[in-house]
């Protein structure tokens, strides 16, 4: 696992690496909409999991960048999408001219609370439909990985895509064949997945990058504590 240095400087540098190495940005929902082309296309998605104010400094390299991102959103989560504040923040998306999907642990909330999956779920994208448009799913897993919720969006795919309108997950094979996933996460410490950044430009490949907020800093880690 390769470590880098995970600030707001650092995410500029690499976007601009790609700009200048020919890479167009597209919202999850438009790379799907084209048919997942195999050209120099770059997906920038977000998962606001937790802490949803440090949204904020990629919001501003969006504008600053011209760069449209597709975030998702949790409903049942540790922050209220109805709070001031957090709406304030979630709607600056939309004017950054950005994608908002669904992020849910619908499984598991379920199977805690003795619940219908499929009712959890309604309930969850009503709610955040009430305030953006939603196209796109992606199933949110805690770092106790207990219950994972992709199995059941992939037994139910025609049915939920049908009924509720969505026009993709974001784990289709449909995307994920047709890009390089690049990613960061815990193992044990942070770090790059598969590759850096820089590694999965320089390949040419279409690049599907998945970021979490709250381990990005613009001065330190520990600024939004």
């Amino acid at each position: 696992m390769s470590n880098n240095n995970f600030t707001i400087d650092y995410l500029r540098d690499f976007l601009g690496k790609a700009r200048s190495n020919g890479y167009r940005f597209l919202t999850l929902k438009d790379y799907v909409a084209e048919g997942c082309p195999t050209d120099k296309v770059f997906v920038l998605r977000l998962d606001l999991d937790i802490k949803p104010q440090t949204i904020k400094p990629f919001l501003v390299v969006s504008r600053e960048m011209n760069i449209p991102m597709t975030v998702f959103i949790r409903v049942a989560g540790p922050y209220n999408i109805f709070w001031y504040p957090t709406y304030a923040c979630l709607k600056q998306i939309n004017a950054a001219k950005s994608e908002i999907g669904f992020h849910t642990a619908m499984v598991e909330w379920a199977k805690i609370n003795n619940e219908d999956t499929e009712s959890v779920f309604a309930h969850e994208l009503a709610a955040l439909r009430s305030l953006f448009p939603v196209a796109g799913i992606a199933p949110h897993r805690d770092i106790n990985y207990v219950q994972n919720s992709l199995p059941w969006i992939n037994e139910n795919w025609s049915h939920l895509k049908q009924k509720y309108n969505i026009e993709y997950h974001a784990y289709e094979d449909r995307i994920l064949k047709n890009t390089l996933y690049v990613n960061e996460g815990l193992s044990p410490h942070l770090g790059w997945r598969q590759m850096t950044p820089h590694e999965a430009i320089a390949t040419g490949k279409p690049i599907y990058m998945l970021l979490h907020p709250h381990w990005w800093f613009q001065d330190n880690p520990f600024e939004a504590d």
